[in-house]
């Protein structure tokens, strides 16, 4: 999500909405004002999830998972969009579901194994650092294929496997060896 929104919302305005490059620099902050809050949030609503339930996977594994479940929705619906405005409403709030469970993945990895959180910290960031290659390329390839839905399409997929993967995720259980 946060590489396509970077690297392809100017182009796609552009040639979608026929916006000139010089206006796209206020437009191209839009879809990151929610994501500014919800991640702060993120945090406090998984600790409270956690207060309330007594359970870790709830507040950490089910607020990714339903987190990602709006994410995907609101970017399966922005081909169908026909004004800037509700593409730029959906790029806002879908980011922002996004980014509520940000913190929850690096809690997760203090809440199972703290004391290798350095070196899981580390292959994290390894992922992170590849998709920083692959998704700007693979939107390009998707784009040049299919159209600027099919980037829509495969931001939402991505949500899926994530939102699925957590789902597995067991914050706190230790495997024994």
């Amino acid at each position: 999500m946060n590489f396509l929104l970077l690297t392809w919302t100017p182009k796609y305005l552009q040639d979608t909405f026929d916006f000139k490059l010089s206006s796209l620099w206020y437009l191209g902050m839009i879809p990151w004002i929610g994501a500014c809050i919800t991640v702060l949030l993120g945090g406090r609503i998984s600790d409270a999830l956690r207060r309330k339930t007594g359970s870790l996977r709830i507040a950490r594994s089910g607020l990714a998972v339903v987190s990602l479940f709006f994410t995907a929705v609101c970017f399966m619906f922005i081909p169908a969009m026909s004004s800037v405005t509700g593409v730029l409403l959906l790029m806002a709030v879908g980011n922002a579901f996004n980014f509520v469970p940000n913190t929850v993945y690096w809690t997760v990895i203090i809440d199972t194994e703290p004391s290798k959180a350095g070196t899981f910290g580390g292959v994290t960031h390894f992922f992170t650092n590849i998709a920083t290659i692959v998704a700007p390329t693979l939107t390009g390839v998707l784009v040049k294929g299919y159209g600027y839905s099919a980037m829509f399409t495969a931001a939402a997929v991505a949500a899926c496997i994530g939102m699925v993967a957590m789902a597995f995720v067991k914050p706190g259980l230790r495997v024994q060896q």
